[in-house]
């Protein structure tokens, strides 16, 4: 790869420039000999273009690889190399009869298998009614025993209550009969003697007895109402244990109804179902067949055809390290073939790899053109590729020799005007330089025309000469 110069424009301007011929009509040291001929150029505009040329391979832009994964034979193949199809159009067919029985197999036990989830569901599901329906009605076996005995021991603590105060009252009674007899006693004097009254003593006796009929009933208070307390929590202990019941049959439910959850054989049908609609290979975009690997009674996994767009190709190459520095993205490159004789295609460098290729003795980097109206281009064909790394249009340019830097340190060129006696004179004419490429430069001043006589290579002339133009033709 190399870099190419390229000069554009109405009038080029031949590069190898002679060196400067001074021919002399006389001898030298002679005043009066004829002035010297020299070579001169008429100034032109024109375009000023470097470039860097490279090779490379045409390419899709775009391939798309056409693969199956499933293990069957081949049956029949539709399309050729070069052959062009449309998105969706049939490419080859499988041999896939016998994944046919295995799907009606499995839908088979699997309807069966619904079935059976089916029964168990609506059964569990008429056990849990029941369960519920008992709990809201007060039917549970458990709970109605429990109430039955929390009533009961309220009913006997009803009754202990009762004799308590039964009890009590008979009591109150007995120690105000007591002591209304000793009160009565000892208002008539007798009560020195109380310890031997008969009476007194059957008193004393109804008190005591009171007493302990009033214990015993306080104590049958507190057994009716631990009893009482014995039962609630039974009660409570059978409230859960209606609700766990409740809960194991509603598990029961959830149980059945998970067990009618057939993801996994459906999954397995489906996949069969779509491994048989697989059994056609159909294109999936639009485009040329540029590869059937695909072959009748083979087994049809992996790559079966490779599908390209033909209308829309990029070159790939490589740039050296050496030129990277000169190019840039969406460069404009120039791009012929061999094939397409002195065609020049359009196109624009889209690509530059971020590093380099490994081997070769320099750094290289895989980039990539688009080319821009590729009729013509085939993929596969060798192509030639200019870079345009910088342009410069309608400007003035001479060849290198013609321009010099003069003892003050300007650059200036040197032009032939005519002289008043006839001939012309040299004249030296400042100048402002632009782009270089090789043997050219661009060079501006105010003073400077188009269609000026510029002295060919600036060596060993000096403003003040007297000569005869010689003008340059291209």
């Amino acid at each position: 790869m190399k870099k190419k110069i390229a000069i554009i424009g109405s009038a080029a301007i031949v590069l190898a420039i002679c060196a400067l011929t001074v021919l002399l009509t006389g001898a030298l040291g002679n005043e009066n000999a004829a002035a010297p001929e020299v070579r001169v150029l008429r100034l032109e505009r024109q375009s000023l273009e470097q470039s860097v040329s490279l090779t490379g391979t045409v390419y899709s832009a775009q391939f798309t690889e056409v693969h199956s994964t499933l293990s069957f034979p081949v049956q029949a193949i539709n399309v050729r190399v070069g052959d062009r199809v449309n998105e969706g159009d049939l490419l080859a067919v499988l041999d896939m009869s016998s994944l046919e029985g295995d799907l009606r197999q499995l839908q088979a036990s699997l309807g069966a298998a619904q079935d059976r989830s089916y029964q168990n569901l609506i059964a569990a599901r008429n056990a849990l009614e029941v369960a519920q329906r008992n709990v809201e009605t007060g039917n549970d076996p458990a709970l109605m025993g429990a109430r039955f005995a929390v009533s009961n021991a309220q009913l006997a603590v009803e009754a202990a209550s009762t004799q308590v105060i039964s009890a009590g009252a008979a009591l109150g009674n007995a120690r105000q009969d007591l002591r209304d007899y000793r009160s009565e006693v000892r208002r008539q004097g007798y009560d020195r003697y109380e310890d031997f009254d008969p009476v007194l003593s059957q008193l004393r006796g109804a008190v005591v007895a009171a007493e302990s009929a009033h214990r015993s009933a306080q104590s049958n208070l507190e057994i009716a109402a631990e009893s009482l307390r014995s039962a609630e929590e039974g009660y409570r202990a059978a409230q859960v244990l209606s609700a766990d019941l409740l809960a194991a049959h509603q598990d029961v439910v959830s149980g059945a109804q998970a067990a009618t959850n057939f993801g996994d054989q459906q999954v397995a049908i489906q996949r069969l179902r779509d491994e048989l609609e697989r059994a056609e290979i159909l294109s999936p975009v639009s485009g040329t067949v540029t590869a059937v690997p695909a072959e009748e009674g083979a087994l049809g996994a992996g790559l079966l055809f490779v599908i390209a767009d033909t209308e829309n190709l990029i070159v790939k190459t490589y740039i050296n390290e050496f030129d990277l520095a000169q190019v840039n993205l969406d460069d404009t490159v120039a791009i012929m073939a061999d094939a397409t004789g002195n065609t020049v295609f359009a196109g624009t460098l889209t690509r530059i790899a971020p590093t380099s290729t490994p081997g070769g003795s320099y750094a290289a980097f895989e980039s990539e053109v688009a080319v821009s109206g590729a009729a013509g281009l085939r993929i596969g064909m060798s192509a030639r590729l200019s870079i345009v790394t910088q342009r410069r249009g309608d400007v003035l340019a001479l060849p290198a020799q013609a321009v010099t830097t003069s003892d003050s340190g300007e650059r200036v060129i040197f032009i032939a005007t005519p002289a008043e006696d006839g001939g012309y004179l040299v004249e030296a004419v400042p100048v402002t330089t632009g782009m270089e490429i090789d043997r050219l430069v661009e060079v501006a001043a105010l003073s400077l025309a188009e269609g000026a006589l510029v002295i060919a290579n600036a060596e060993g002339v000096q403003a003040g000469m007297l000569i005869t133009p010689q003008v340059q033709t291209s």
